[in-house]
């Protein structure tokens, strides 16, 4: 039994080894501290007035966190669904649409491009660098904790007919107890976030192509977050990587002659597959 009263760093670096453990603890300890306390057979007797558990919104949360641990597991079997509002339309030159179709056009196309999926993760990873890899997003779980997440990639999923955009990040956990603050990261303390969102393909007025988060459910793994918390996590990176660029289309191109030709194109509804993008202009 810990003396949990005046917690020593000794204690508290204990404490925080068997939640670094399992990161569903973690997320336990955020929501009701009270019952990740029972579960670590812990009575705590410092600030009971702050260990008050978060909305009932996260109450069934808690019962199958509660099953999870209770059965020795790290993960939930199902991820968490947040439903998410439309994102803001950009002030100035939003994207428009380039829907995404796999009907045949029973004309043959004056241009066909593929972009291949590993140029297109090569696109992200270069926006990911600059814009959200190493970016940390900090929200007040209890007055006595703090969760931080610090953004680490950012890739695309394909399908047929879908994408999808998968950002993966660290979350750590900081104590402030006493004035003091008692930060996991140094022991290693760190657990795993992936958010799952329903991406578009959008074209702007300058031929630009984007893809960009859409209306719909997010999934958040299969380690949660607090209600509260995540759909703050989803707000955040729906503005951070909202529209990602990926390349510039072709409008044009040209045919030698005394003087030369130019010949304007017209893009066709974007096919999305499993292996890329297929790009048909028609002039």
């Amino acid at each position: 039994m810990f003396d949990l009263f005046f917690p020593g760093r000794k204690e508290l670096e204990t404490l925080l080894q068997r939640v670094s453990e399992n990161p569903l603890l973690a997320v336990l300890l955020m929501i009701n501290p009270l019952e990740a306390f029972r579960l670590l057979n812990i009575v705590p007797q410092f600030f009971t007035e702050f260990l008050l558990p978060s909305s009932g919104e996260d109450a069934p949360l808690v019962e199958a966190l509660l099953q999870a641990l209770r059965a020795g597991r790290t993960t939930l079997d199902q991820p968490q669904v947040i439903i998410t509002p439309p994102p803001a339309p950009e002030p100035v030159a939003a994207p428009a649409e380039a829907p995404a179709t796999t009907a045949a056009n029973t004309t043959t196309p004056a241009l066909a491009l593929t972009i291949a999926k590993p140029a297109l993760q090569r696109a992200l990873q270069v926006y990911a660098k600059s814009n959200f890899q190493g970016k940390e997003f900090v929200f007040p779980a209890q007055s006595w904790m703090d969760v931080t997440t610090r953004g680490d990639t950012v890739t695309l999923e394909l399908e047929e007919r879908r994408a999808r955009i998968v950002a993966r990040l660290q979350g750590s956990i900081a104590f402030k107890l006493g004035g003091r603050q008692f930060d996991m990261k140094a022991q290693n303390a760190s657990f795993p976030i992936e958010v799952n969102v329903l991406a578009a393909l959008r074209v702007d007025p300058q031929s630009q192509l984007f893809v960009q988060v859409t209306e719909g459910a997010v999934n958040i793994g299969r380690t949660p977050l607090p209600n509260r918390i995540a759909k703050d996590l989803v707000a955040n990176l729906t503005e951070t990587i909202g529209n990602i660029p990926l390349v510039q289309l072709p409008t044009s191109f040209e045919i030698p002659g005394d003087p030369p030709a130019e010949l304007a194109l017209r893009l066709r509804p974007i096919t999305i597959t499993s292996d890329g993008l297929a790009l048909e202009f028609d002039l």
